[in-house]
């Protein structure tokens, strides 16, 4: 991640407890889409954050995903990339987003028989990179 929002005691848990680390990932997702629906960016962002990197390390721990995962790093990245898009940190929100479309494609040449959800995960992040053109956001 571009922004670590992980301690290393953190990570260690994640590591260490994969099955605890899943129902953390829900409940830091779930608060931070809460707050993000209420408008409350700032609060919103750690929640979200660690939801992606948790995830993210679990999936790069197993070099593997299934559907639930996908799903959870194409939403997150897009919540995440919104939210700090919103903070005014758009240079973060690119690289949150190139970062979930590069562990994608890591993801679609280590499984075949999900290549086609990575795939549609893909494009529709690269879908939410062409609406906000990075170089159109410098100023």
């Amino acid at each position: 991640m571009a922004l670590p929002f992980l301690c290393a005691r953190h990570k260690q848990h994640i590591l260490c407890q994969p099955k605890q680390a899943l129902i953390d990932i829900e409940t830091a997702q779930l608060s931070g889409e809460a707050l993000f629906k209420r408008y409350q960016f700032a609060q919103a962002l750690p929640h979200l954050g660690s939801a992606l990197e948790s995830v993210t390390l679990l999936t790069q721990m197993h070099i593997y995903a299934d559907k639930t995962q996908l799903v959870q790093i194409t939403s997150l990245t897009e919540r995440l990339y919104a939210t700090l898009y919103f903070l005014g940190e758009k240079h973060a929100a690119h690289n949150a987003l190139a970062q979930s479309i590069s562990l994608l494609y890591d993801l679609f040449y280590c499984d075949d028989k999900l290549s086609e959800l990575v795939f549609t995960c893909i494009a529709q992040l690269k879908q939410l990179a062409l609406q906000h053109p990075q170089h159109l956001t410098e100023h």
